[in-house]
């Protein structure tokens, strides 16, 4: 199973809201699945394999948890 987190990113502060996710993903030694911007929105999609990781980087960083999904 995939758990999503998907964190709003304004974009004047894309770098550095990137860089402390990372950050924190490295310091938490959580390993992510996915990491990526999406398209047209001010949206940074995570996915995790645990779900309480993916639960602790969305409270971390004000993310909204989506539905899993089966990888």
């Amino acid at each position: 199973m995939l758990y999503l987190v998907e964190v709003a990113i304004e974009p004047e502060n894309l770098a550095h809201e990137l860089n402390q996710m990372r950050t924190w993903l490295d310091h938490m030694k959580f390993q992510v699945i996915g990491f990526r911007q999406i398209p047209g929105a001010n949206i940074c999609r995570v996915d995790f394999e645990d779900e309480r990781e993916a639960t602790a980087f969305a409270q971390a960083f004000a993310g909204k948890e989506l539905n899993r999904t089966v990888a």
